[in-house]
């Protein structure tokens, strides 16, 4: 009886921690080709360079391409805002990709 209460309760305080992963996110970033810009895949993959705080530069490969052409694979854009869910793969970060647009000045 007492694993079972111990096992209920170790369920419910890890709800909240699951539930924190597939959240949508909106990250703002530069836009590039990993296999053109980067070298760092065999076909072309859509890329988004981060910023964060400590001032390192973080690459979110994406799991889909959109709007290939006009974002990514024709330089660099600036400024992009990327909506999605951001998951590790192979020890890489993802973004499963909803929405792609260019910040509005």
């Amino acid at each position: 009886m007492k694993k079972l209460i111990v096992l209920i309760a170790s369920i419910a305080l890890s709800l909240p921690l699951l539930a924190g992963e597939g959240k949508e996110v909106t990250l703002e970033g530069t836009g590039l080709c990993a296999k053109c810009s980067l070298g760092e895949a065999e076909k072309c993959t859509n890329a988004l360079q981060v910023k964060g705080k400590d001032g390192k530069v973080m690459t979110y490969l994406f799991t889909e391409n959109m709007a290939h052409g006009k974002y990514f694979c024709q330089g660099k854009t600036e400024n992009l805002l990327v909506t999605g869910v951001v998951k590790k793969e192979d020890g890489k970060l993802m973004i499963v990709p909803a929405a792609v647009k260019e910040k509005e000045s």
